[in-house]
């Protein structure tokens, strides 16, 4: 019976143990900015650009990608109806927009 007793208070020890890494391992995880401290990464980030009034390519700020110029619309047909064109639609569509220059 002491042997069972001893078995008991060696798991009971075991399983104290086991809360406590497993309390801070929570800790750890709940903010991930220290576990990827602990990892050897730094914060960083790059500075806005000086002579760049707007850059709509970067996160932070509130600028969207606009397609077209001015607002003009160039999505006037869905996806179906472009896939359910025949090659002579689709060549004449590209026929009426305006032609590209190339300048050297």
């Amino acid at each position: 019976m002491s042997t069972l007793i001893s078995k008991m208070e060696s798991m009971d020890t075991d399983m104290q143990l086991l809360k406590a890494e497993n309390a801070s391992l929570r800790r750890l995880i709940e903010n991930p900015n220290n576990l990827l401290r602990k990892a050897g990464f730094l914060p960083y980030g790059t500075p806005l650009s000086e002579d760049v009034d707007v850059d709509a390519f970067r996160n932070d700020m509130d600028t969207n990608l606009l397609k077209g110029e001015k607002g003009e619309v160039l999505d006037k047909y869905s996806n179906e109806q472009i896939h359910e064109m025949s090659w002579e639609e689709i060549h004449e569509m590209a026929s009426q927009h305006k032609e590209v220059k190339e300048m050297y």
